[in-house]
C-alpha cells in the first residue's frame, strides 16, 4: 500500500493542536493540504470548528490522518514545539510522527482510522466558509446573540411554548445581520434556525474583536443551512460552523459533556 509523506513546521503543528485541544476532548481530524494545514473538532451534530494556518512550504502531496487524545497531547509536547521540522506519514489505517535531535530520529506510531471520526454526514460542507462573508463586531453579536436568548427564555416562561419550537434565527438578507430568538418556521426558504446553546458556544471560540459571518444552503435542502462565524489572528484561521434546524431535526441535541460540550 502506498506511503504518503508530509513535511509540516512543528511550532504550526504544536500550537494548532494546544488551541484545538483546549476545545475538545475527542480525536482531531487533521486535513494537510498545499494550502496549509487544517485541524478539526466536532462538537455533537450540527456544530464543527476548525483551525486552519498556512505553511511556509507548501507539502507535494495532501494527507488526512486522526490524532487520537493521547496522540494529540504527544505532539503539542515543547519537543515537538521546537522542531523545525515534523514528518507526518500515513499507510493504510497506520499513522507516523517522526522527531529528530541530535541524537537521531524518533517514530510515534498509531492507528488512523478515518471511519472512527464521527461527525455530521454535511461534514465537508462545514469545512468550507462561504466566500461572501459580512464583517461584524465580536461584541455587537454576543450580544445580539445573548439578547435573543434572553427572549426565547421568556417565550418560554410567559407562552408556554415548547423549547424544542424555539430556536435562533440568524439572517444576512442583503448584507445586514440580524440575530433573534423567535419559533421555528419550516416552511420559508433561507430563513435559517439555529441551537442558540451553539452559538453562544462558537463564539467562546473567537477571539478576535471583528469576526466575519456568512450562511451558506445546503445543497437539495433549501431549508437548512449553515452558518459561519470566523476570526483571523496573525498566523490561525479559526471557522466555527453550525447546522441549521431542519425540518426532520426540530430538536434541540444533548450537548456532548467534557470540553467539547
Amino acid at each position: 500500500m502506498e506511503k504518503k509523506q508530509v513535511v509540516v513546521d512543528g511550532t504550526v503543528l504544536c500550537t494548532g493542536i494546544q488551541t484545538a485541544t483546549s476545545c475538545t476532548s475527542e480525536s482531531l481530524l487533521c486535513l494537510v493540504r498545499k494550502s496549509g494545514i487544517m485541524l478539526v473538532a466536532v462538537s455533537g451534530l450540527r456544530l464543527v470548528i476548525s483551525w486552519e494556518a498556512r505553511l511556509a512550504q507548501p507539502p507535494a502531496e495532501n494527507l488526512t490522518l486522526i490524532l487520537p487524545p493521547v496522540v494529540a497531547e504527544l505532539l503539542s509536547c515543547k519537543t515537538v514545539c521546537d522542531q523545525a521540522k515534523v514528518v507526518l506519514a500515513t499507510r493504510g489505517h497506520s499513522a507516523i510522527a517522526r522527531l529528530t535531535d541530535h541524537r537521531g530520529n524518533y517514530d510515534l506510531h498509531w492507528k488512523s482510522d478515518l471511519a472512527s471520526f464521527s461527525g455530521p454526514r454535511e461534514l465537508a460542507y462545514l469545512l468550507q466558509a462561504p466566500r461572501a462573508l459580512v464583517n461584524v463586531s465580536h461584541l455587537s453579536f454576543s450580544d445580539a446573540a445573548h439578547q435573543a436568548v434572553a427572549k426565547l427564555g421568556c417565550m418560554h416562561a410567559t407562552k408556554q411554548i415548547n423549547p424544542t419550537k424555539l430556536a435562533m434565527l440568524v439572517d444576512l438578507n442583503f448584507g445586514r445581520l440580524r440575530v433573534d430568538g423567535e419559533v421555528i418556521v419550516t416552511t420559508q426558504s433561507r430563513r435559517f434556525f439555529f441551537d442558540p446553546r451553539l452559538v453562544i458556544r462558537a463564539l467562546e471560540f473567537l477571539k478576535e474583536e471583528t469576526i466575519s459571518v456568512g450562511i451558506t444552503p445546503l445543497r437539495g435542502e433549501e431549508r437548512r443551512g449553515c452558518l459561519s462565524l470566523v476570526s483571523t489572528d496573525a498566523e490561525w484561521t479559526v471557522h466555527c460552523a453550525l447546522l441549521s434546524i431542519g425540518k426532520d431535526t426540530q430538536k434541540l441535541y444533548p450537548l456532548p459533556s467534557g470540553r467539547n460540550r
